[in-house]
């Protein structure tokens, strides 16, 4: 049987948050290597994107869910 929602809710939580950190990072990298706001915007929420979802395919992977 899977986990309870209450450690699926804080397994979604933690990959959000991550994804989030990974998001800033590259959105401030690409902003500070002088791109336009709006591509270091769209850097930034693939990255937040991309986090997101290699975070739940491993946690999907390793049976977390």
């Amino acid at each position: 049987m899977g986990r309870s929602i209450e450690v699926r809710v804080l397994l979604i939580g933690l990959a959000v948050l991550l994804g989030v950190i990974v998001g800033m990072t590259a959105g401030l990298l690409a902003w500070l290597s002088g791109s336009s706001a709006l591509v270091a915007i769209r850097h930034g929420g693939v990255a937040f994107g991309g986090t997101v979802t290699l975070s739940i395919l491993v946690m999907t992977t390793l049976d977390l869910f």
